[in-house]
C-alpha cells in the first residue's frame, strides 16, 4: 500500500511541475510591455457583411492604441486552406485607432461575402508609447 500511495504522489507531483512549467512558458509568450490584453470576433450576416469587432487593452495610457490592420480571409467549402480577400487599414477606417487610451473598442464591417463560404479576420492590434508593439489574433472562422 505505501509504494502505491509513494506512485500515486509522485506522480502527482510530475503533473503539477509540468502545468507550472506552461504557465510560465505561457505568460512569457504574452508578456508585453504596452500590450496586456485582445480580443477580436467575427459574425458573418446573410445579406453579404462581415462584422469584425474587436477590443485591446493596453498596460498603461498609450500615444497610440487599437487596431493597424484586418485582413479577411475566405475559405470555400471543403477547402482546408484560407485565402485572404480583402485587407482594412487603420488608414481607411478611422474607428481602428484611438489616441491618448488605455483600452479601445471598436467593429468595422467588410462587404462582399458570398454565401456558402466562410470567413475569418487575421486582426493585428497595435499599441504605442514611445516603443510599440503588434499581437496577431485569428478569429474562429464563421
Amino acid at each position: 500500500v505505501n509504494v502505491m500511495k509513494r506512485k500515486v504522489i509522485f506522480m502527482s507531483l510530475i503533473l503539477v511541475i509540468s502545468f507550472s512549467m506552461v504557465s510560465v512558458a505561457n505568460a512569457y509568450i504574452k508578456a508585453s510591455e504596452y500590450i496586456s490584453d485582445v480580443y477580436a470576433n467575427a459574425i458573418k450576416y446573410s445579406d453579404g457583411r462581415v462584422q469584425v469587432s474587436f477590443d485591446i487593452k493596453a498596460t498603461d495610457t498609450m500615444d497610440v492604441v487599437g487596431v493597424k490592420t484586418i485582413i479577411i480571409q475566405e475559405k470555400l467549402k471543403g477547402e482546408t486552406s484560407w485565402t485572404s480577400v480583402a485587407t482594412l487599414s487603420s488608414d481607411s477606417y478611422s474607428n481602428m485607432l484611438t489616441y491618448n487610451k488605455r483600452q479601445h473598442a471598436s467593429n468595422v464591417t467588410y462587404y462582399g461575402a458570398v454565401s456558402g463560404r466562410s470567413y475569418r479576420a487575421k486582426v493585428y492590434f497595435y499599441a504605442e508609447n514611445g516603443g510599440y508593439d503588434t499581437k496577431e489574433y485569428i478569429t474562429p472562422g464563421v
